[in-house]
């Protein structure tokens, strides 16, 4: 017979240690973990491409004081700090490819991604394109 996990028992594997920002020497931003239903709306904005529904999903309440901070910063802050929240909170998957000379790695990071498919790496499945 199979025995199920109770309700306590995932939510306590399902713990992971909270994303600190330090924004000052006075002010730390503390993330804790998406809940499940902010996962949902992660997905959403993955799907979409939509950075601003991820991060404002990820951190939840915080979300006036994070568009603050991003009111003052470079453009590139704002994807970076996308990738770092998810990365820390383990929401990418592994996207396997296959480099120009035939072997194979994965990646996680869009960053890591893009680099590998910028120098000829192919996700795994997808065809060389044709030199015509």
């Amino acid at each position: 017979m199979t025995e199920f996990k109770t309700w306590d028992q995932y939510a306590t594997e399902a713990k992971v240690e909270p994303f600190r920002l330090p924004v000052s020497d006075e002010e730390t931003l503390v993330f804790e973990c998406p809940s499940g239903t902010a996962l949902l709306r992660v997905s959403q904005g993955m799907r979409s491409g939509d950075l601003e529904l991820i991060l404002r999903a990820v951190v939840g309440e915080q979300w006036e004081r994070v568009e603050q901070l991003l009111g003052g910063a470079g453009h590139k802050a704002f994807p970076a700090l996308v990738e770092d929240m998810m990365a820390h909170f383990d929401m990418y998957e592994d996207v396997p490819l296959v480099s120009p000379d035939g072997g194979k790695r994965t990646a996680r990071r869009p960053t890591e991604i893009r680099r590998l498919l910028a120098i000829g790496y192919r996700p795994v499945g997808e065809d060389r394109a044709s030199r015509g």
